[in-house]
C-alpha cells in the first residue's frame, strides 16, 4: 500500500505539527481569496491571516520577483530599499515609532519586544492573559497557554484572565485592569519586577471576545504608572485585517513595541 500524504506528512514533520480539521485539505493553489484542493473543490478562503490581499495578487507576486532577481541578503549591508520600507511601514503608525528591527517570524519579534522590555525596564516580570499565544521560542512560549512549557510556568510570568464574552465581569475594563494591578503587585514582591505586559489588541486567541475602542485604558494606566511598557503583538490583526492599519490603532492605544 502507498504511503498517504497525511502518513508521509507526519513521518517527515512529526506528530505534533498540528493540521486544521479531522480530514486535512490538500491545498494546491490560491487565488483572490479562493482555494483549491487537489480534487479541485473550491473554497472561500475566510480564515488564512497570511496573504492579506489575497493569494498571489500580482503586485505582491511581480515585486518578489523583482527583488529575488535584483538581490536577496540581509541587513548588515547599505540598502536603499530596507530604509525605504521601514520609513513607509512606520508612516502607518499613529505615534511615535519610527524604528524597525526585521526579523523572519512573528515568534522572533515577540522575542525581541520582551527583551526590549526587560533592558528597558531592568526587570523580568511578564504579564500575559490565561488563554493566549504569542510564538515558540523559549520565552515566547512561557507565555503561551496552548502548550505549557515544560516544568511550568516560570515564576516572573503571570497571567491574568482572558476578557470572556461568555462571563459576567469578562469584558469590563476595571476588572480587567484590576487583575493586571494584583498580578503586577505579585511580580514586584516575588522580586521580580515589572517589564511589560504582551496582548493582541484585538485578542484573537483569546476568541476575539465582544470588546470596544478603549477596553484597554485602564489597564494600559495601570502599566504605565508601575513602570512597565506595552507590547502589542500584532501578528493577527495588523497589516490591515481590522479594517485600519494596526489592531492597536482600533483600541486606541500607543504601544511602546510592536
Amino acid at each position: 500500500m502507498s504511503e498517504s500524504l497525511a502518513d508521509r506528512r507526519v513521518r517527515l514533520l512529526g506528530p505534533n505539527v498540528l493540521t486544521f480539521y479531522d480530514a486535512p485539505l490538500h491545498i494546491t493553489r490560491g487565488d483572490g481569496a479562493w482555494l483549491w484542493d487537489a480534487d479541485g473543490r473550491r473554497y472561500l478562503d475566510c480564515y488564512n491571516n497570511v496573504a492579506h490581499v489575497g493569494h498571489c495578487h500580482p503586485h505582491v507576486v511581480a515585486a518578489i520577483a523583482r527583488q529575488a532577481a535584483t538581490l536577496n541578503t540581509h541587513t548588515r549591508y547599505l540598502h536603499e530599499g530596507l530604509l525605504d520600507y521601514i520609513e513607509r511601514l512606520t508612516e502607518t503608525m499613529g505615534h511615535d515609532l519610527r524604528q524597525a528591527i526585521l526579523v523572519c517570524t512573528g515568534s522572533e519579534a515577540n522575542d525581541v519586544a520582551l527583551r526590549m522590555a526587560e533592558a528597558a525596564t531592568g526587570a523580568t516580570g511578564l504579564i500575559a492573559t490565561d488563554n493566549t499565544y504569542h510564538g515558540n521560542t523559549r520565552a515566547t512560549s512561557q507565555l503561551s497557554t496552548r502548550r505549557p512549557p515544560i516544568g511550568g510556568f516560570p515564576a516572573h510570568v503571570m497571567l491574568v484572565p482572558a476578557p470572556d464574552s461568555r462571563a459576567g465581569q469578562g469584558t469590563n475594563p476595571e476588572a480587567f485592569a484590576a487583575n493586571v494591578a494584583q498580578a503586577i503587585a505579585a511580580l514586584k514582591a516575588g522580586g521580580h519586577g515589572f517589564a511589560g505586559m504582551m496582548l493582541c489588541p484585538i485578542f484573537a486567541n483569546e476568541g476575539l471576545p465582544n470588546i470596544a475602542p478603549g477596553f484597554f485604558d485602564a489597564a494600559a494606566a495601570v502599566i504605565r504608572r508601575e513602570g512597565g511598557l506595552i507590547l502589542c503583538d500584532e501578528v493577527q490583526p495588523g497589516f490591515g485585517r481590522c479594517g485600519q492599519w494596526w489592531g492597536h490603532d482600533w483600541l486606541g492605544i500607543a504601544p511602546d513595541v510592536v
